[in-house]
């Protein structure tokens, strides 16, 4: 008999919910006894889901926000076994960029049972930390370094739960005010090395970042390479041509695939767009690095790399993969 297992944050829903919902639809489905497995602050979730995978789960249902999301995705890399969304959280952007339901258990737990898996990339980050040692994490939304790891890092907490995606606003605003720039040498694929200072470089899987904001908005969950955004606002009206052309020429870009607009964003001073399968990059000093949301701490160097289709996300059945274009 097949078997789901559940990796859930318990912070964020409570087992008795979850148990009042998947049971049913388990029983329904005709598959065996449920696995349960509850994240910890020390694991949010990677290893549960390779416990998982042990034990011959065939889809995981994550349940929580993003970092939830991430780490058992994280787990489930190169395995096979679809992993199920159930988002929870401030942001749930993989959901958001697979155009999922939000915040219907009902919905999630039907998909984990009925839906049928589609294949994503995996963004794979390798970073050293300052005293030498290596680490390496995946990541499904994006990597960010520079300002937006700084935001992520000073956002409060108990805001974020009270106000949701302003408390980002917030923090971002707190952060502006350093006027902090990278230097760093960075290389895309086999390129030659390039050198340049920069408030930000996010490195993209998916192209929303919430709501109607498109910061990459040529990204895609599956096209195999990833999307690059260097971020260097110049003099007092940089920051607000930023806004404009996350806000307003993306949301046209995307829509219109508009060669003027294209153009246009191409020829900014302030936001420079690269396509990639890989990106390593040299920081002059030790700088901060997110993923998905989730502060990671200081790093000297990072090299970032596709991993095409290397997870599986259980879809509704029935539902095609959303056209980029609408």
């Amino acid at each position: 008999m097949r078997q789901l297992a559940v990796v859930f944050n318990p912070t964020k829903v409570k087992h008795a919910k979850l148990e009042g919902i998947v049971e049913p639809a388990r029983e329904a489905a005709g598959w065996g006894e449920t696995l349960w497995l509850e994240t910890a602050e020390e694991d949010p979730g990677a290893g549960m889901a390779r416990e998982a995978v042990e034990k011959g789960a065939d889809v995981v249902l994550a349940v929580g926000g993003d970092g939830t999301i991430r780490a058992v995705a994280e787990g489930l890399r190169g395995s096979g076994v679809p992993i199920a969304l159930a988002p929870h959280g401030t942001g749930n952007l993989l959901a958001r960029n697979l155009e999922l339901t939000l915040d219907d258990l009902d919905k999630s737990v039907d998909a984990a049972f009925n839906g049928t898996p589609r294949p994503v990339d995996l963004g794979i980050a390798e970073w050293t930390r300052p005293n030498g040692e290596e680490e390496e994490r995946a990541f499904v939304v994006a990597a960010g370094v520079g300002l937006d790891a700084k935001i992520m890092s000073t956002t409060d907490e108990e805001l974020k739960k009270k106000v949701g995606m302003l408390a980002y606003v917030k923090a971002g605003l707190e952060a502006l005010f350093t006027n902090h720039r990278m230097r760093i040498a960075y290389r895309l694929d086999d390129d030659q090395p390039e050198r340049t200072r920069v408030h930000t470089v996010l490195i993209g899987n998916c192209g929303s970042i919430g709501g109607n904001v498109l910061l990459l908005p040529d990204a895609a969950v599956d096209d195999g390479v990833l999307d690059v955004v260097a971020i260097l606002p110049r003099g007092i009206f940089g920051w607000p041509r930023v806004a404009w052309k996350v806000l307003v020429d993306n949301w046209i870009l995307r829509r219109t695939r508009s060669d003027f607009v294209r153009k246009n964003r191409d020829r900014s001073r302030e936001l420079s767009y690269q396509q990639c399968r890989s990106i390593e990059i040299h920081f002059h000093r030790t700088e901060e690095i997110e993923l998905d949301g989730d502060h990671f701490g200081e790093i000297s160097k990072v090299h970032v790399h596709v991993e095409e289709g290397g997870l599986l996300v259980q879809m509704p059945a029935g539902e095609e993969p959303p056209d980029p274009t609408d």
